[in-house]
């Protein structure tokens, strides 16, 4: 009984869970068939329906369907129990007409209602000269393996406009298109991007071949890389070829015999080079008419102000928060000019981001964080915030405004003794130093009138120290054209001192506060440090051969991690508006420490 009970017990959480579910229906089938193909139809349900509908299905040819499978799974797991079921419709079809056609949704009823699936389009095409799988394997010889041909395997780099306005995002795709049977890729080079600010696009880690319709010969393709570019400058920019090594499964062709037939024939992989086309994109220059608060943002956006108090005491916080957001170069906006009134200390802001890079472009919301503290009571105003963009879609400026804030200070306990000069702003307030030059007061040291050069003990020392200091200048000579006979050598020795130099010109920048110059000077210093001490041409520097030298010559994951870092953080930095003396400073004394670090185990 106890056994039975038990049993019945889990039937009911079982049948619990099954209810609780959300019902998904949905179908799948080919994107592109050729002519006379058969292929499946599948329906798939997580729910056991009472009924299902089957849809209109007369422009192909049925075979055989729908042909009905179930599968149930039940778990307990730290006291939590749950379960799936699925139940599949197949249908196994036949194109018979060559056009594009949707088969329409199917209906299935779960618990007395009603759920259809999505629709789905299917492309029939003519008859393929190969197996439009890409599984019909390649013959070769034994000797010599046969040479793949170019329109059976290619890459392409895919983009969704060709001329856009400078800031105005695109989409770069990069596929593969094959027939063949792919059995593994080797080493590739991705494009650098030159001239676009470029965020990668999520998509799935292992390439998923569907099939494609191209110019009507049907290839399995799929996507390695999907990019968000934001072009940096006008005119014509390209974007290099993409490369990939691929391997693809050949058939050796052997003399026949008779344990062919029970070992089957044997296969090798061919190595085959890919190289997309480089790829040409018109960047036109932002119209004419820039509004006055117009800093380059570009996209579809709105703005939202709110503060978090309006009425406080003298010395208490408020916080003032604006927010950006919609699709375009978000990531790339500064930070409004707000005029706060001059009886208030205010901060740099706090800047987070809440952004998606997809398809559409990058979506999402950045928030700029003020904090306000005032010094004396009264009431206060701070004046509607102005924000413009460029809508590309529009090919026109708009320019958004807030409500203005109206603030209560009251009194506080302790409230500051200060002067306060209306229309000055602590940036305003700067030491001049003195323009006072005193009197010096040091004796000054007297020569007596007279006395001749000549003859005396100066006077030879005048001709021997020359000569001795010419010797010894020759000796020096002949040991730094020795060290110089080997330049790698040389510049080894120099990368520290050189990279050092650089950064010094990078800290007078910072001084300035000449921003682009300062992460231009960083990332000089860096590159040339790491051209100097591994002997690598600059021509040949990236991110990614940067990375890969290092893991050879350092152990120090995360120092390369930090080196790297620096390298990405100047580079968002140089295109990002937001980037403040905090972040110069924090990045120059991390670079400091980074080239030491560098130093010490690179030898």
């Amino acid at each position: 009984m106890k056994f039975i009970y038990t049993i019945f017990v889990y039937l009911l959480i079982f049948c619990y869970y099954a209810d609780a579910q959300d019902v998904q229906f949905t179908a799948d089938a080919p994107r592109v068939v050729e002519m006379g193909e058969q292929f499946r139809l599948t329906y798939t349900l997580n729910a056991r329906p009472s009924s299902f509908n089957p849809p209109d299905i007369s422009d192909f040819y049925i075979i055989s369907g729908p042909n009905q499978s179930t599968s149930t799974s039940f778990q307990i797991i730290n006291g939590k129990s749950s379960q799936s079921i699925t139940v599949t419709y197949t249908y196994y079809i036949q194109a018979t007409t060559v056009g594009k056609f949707t088969i329409p949704p199917a209906i299935a009823v779960v618990d007395k209602k009603e759920y259809s699936s999505n629709p789905v389009s299917v492309e029939v095409v003519g008859e393929q000269k190969s197996a439009p799988s890409g599984q019909q394997d390649q013959e070769t010889s034994s000797a010599q393996p046969r040479q793949l041909p170019d329109d059976q395997l290619f890459v392409k780099v895919l983009v969704d406009k060709k001329t856009v306005y400078q800031g105005q995002h695109l989409i770069a795709t990069i596929k593969i298109y094959t027939r063949l049977p792919i059995t593994g890729f080797g080493s590739s080079e991705m494009p650098d991007f030159n001239g676009f600010w470029s965020q990668d696009i999520e998509s799935p880690t292992q390439i998923n071949l569907q099939r494609e319709n191209v110019n009507g010969v049907i290839y399995n393709t799929g996507v390695i890389r999907k990019v968000l570019l934001f072009p940096q400058k006008n005119g014509e920019i390209t974007i290099d070829p993409f490369k990939l090594e691929t391997y693809v499964r050949q058939q050796i062709k052997t003399p026949r015999s008779i344990f062919d037939d029970f070992f089957g024939p044997s296969y090798t992989s061919v190595s085959k080079m890919l190289e997309s086309e480089p790829v040409k994109i018109i960047v036109k220059s932002l119209p004419a008419g820039q509004p006055s608060t117009f800093t380059g943002a570009v996209g579809s956006m709105n703005i939202n102000a709110s503060i978090d108090k309006s009425n406080v005491k003298t010395n208490d916080a408020i916080t003032l928060r604006f927010v950006v957001s919609g699709n375009g170069n978000l990531k790339l906006i500064e930070a409004p000019k707000i005029d706060f009134p001059p009886d208030f200390d205010t901060f740099d802001p706090k800047v987070t981001t809440n952004i998606k890079n997809t398809s559409s472009g990058q979506t999402g919301n950045k928030t700029f964080e003020y904090l306000l503290i005032p010094r004396h009571a009264g009431n206060y105003r701070i004046p509607p915030v102005t924000f413009s963009y460029f809508n590309p879609d529009k090919d026109d400026y708009y320019i958004l405004q807030t409500s203005e804030f109206r603030i209560a200070v009251e009194k506080g306990e302790e409230e500051e003794p200060v002067n306060v000069i209306s229309g000055l702003s602590k940036e305003d307030l700067k030491i001049l130093g003195s323009d006072i030059l005193f009197i010096k007061t040091y004796r000054f040291k007297l020569f007596p009138s007279g006395k001749t050069l000549f003859g005396s003990l100066s006077f030879y020392l005048l001709y021997i120290i020359p000569l001795l200091l010419f010797i010894l200048i020759v000796l020096i000579r002949r040991v730094h054209i020795k060290k110089r006979q080997n330049i790698e050598l040389l510049k080894n020795r120099k990368a520290s001192k050189v990279a050092r130099r650089k950064l010094r010109q990078a800290l007078r920048y910072l001084e300035q506060e000449r921003k682009e110059e300062f992460f231009a000077s960083l990332l000089h210093a860096f590159w040339g440090y790491l051209s100097d001490k591994l002997s690598i041409p600059i021509s040949e520097l990236s991110r990614e051969t940067a990375e890969k030298n290092l893991s050879t010559h350092l152990s120090d994951k995360e120092l390369i991690d930090r080196f790297i870092k620096v390298i990405d953080d100047c580079e968002m930095a140089r295109y990002s508006p937001q980037s403040g003396t905090e972040q110069m400073d924090t990045l120059y004394t991390e670079a400091m420490k980074l080239i030491i670090k560098m130093e010490q185990n690179l030898r």
